[in-house]
């Protein structure tokens, strides 16, 4: 049977000798601004003024414990400072068990906790970023023709994204979106006015080429 892991960027807890004794992850929180504003009933919540009324969200805390039993003392205490020296302070992405579909993104900790003759234990700790995103990215291939046509694009996750647009033409192809259009000839894109949110979303687009999104959903 295969020992339960997380992968702390190319660090697979497993392939290093640890077996995974305990792990949980904290619940995003969205956050609220409270204001009270004299001659109005209630308060006015300001922290979606930014976000134009898409809720924000804290930062969430990652505790997983370590154990290993393998080698000797000093085998494992090597075992203990390869892992410091790889993780401790780094911002990485990390996989968790039973979720091979997505990752979070935080900065590692690791603390020793103790390695006497029989084995050793450390815990690793992160403070990560509210959203878990999506291993592979979302992919829309389109070519362009004279004749306009229309794009749906799905947003699957809960956070909003705005596509990386790669055009390749050797003339210019139109995109349309909301009330937004361009003219754009070859090359790579991040069109502020092109941001997806939760849902689906209509794209026009026509001319010469074609015109490739990716982006990357998340969720909470």
């Amino acid at each position: 049977m295969e020992k339960r892991k997380i992968l702390l960027g190319s660090y697979d807890t497993a392939a290093q000798g640890w077996t995974l004794a305990s792990w949980v992850l904290s619940p995003a929180q969205h956050e609220s601004n409270l204001v009270k504003v004299p001659g109005l009933s209630g308060s006015k919540d300001l922290s979606t003024v930014l976000t134009d009324g898409e809720p924000v969200y804290g930062d969430r805390t990652l505790t997983a414990t370590f154990e290993s039993s393998e080698g000797t003392r000093l085998e494992r205490e090597s075992t203990i400072q390869i892992m410091t020296n790889w993780l401790d302070g780094w911002t990485m992405d990390i996989v968790l068990p039973d979720d091979p579909l997505h990752y979070v993104k935080g900065r590692l900790h690791v603390e020793r906790l103790y390695n006497d003759n029989a084995h050793a234990s450390v815990t690793v700790t992160a403070v990560c970023e509210p959203w878990r995103y999506a291993i592979l990215e979302s992919r829309v291939e389109l070519t362009a023709t004279e004749e306009e046509q229309t794009a749906e694009l799905l947003n699957n996750g809960r956070r909003s994204v705005v596509p990386l647009i790669t055009i390749t033409t050797t003339d210019t192809v139109r995109l349309a979106f909301g009330e937004a259009s361009w003219a754009l000839g070859p090359g790579t894109y991040k069109l502020p006015d092109i941001v997806l949110r939760q849902g689906s979303h209509a794209l026009t687009y026509s001319g010469t080429g074609s015109v490739v999104l990716t982006y990357r959903e998340a969720v909470l």
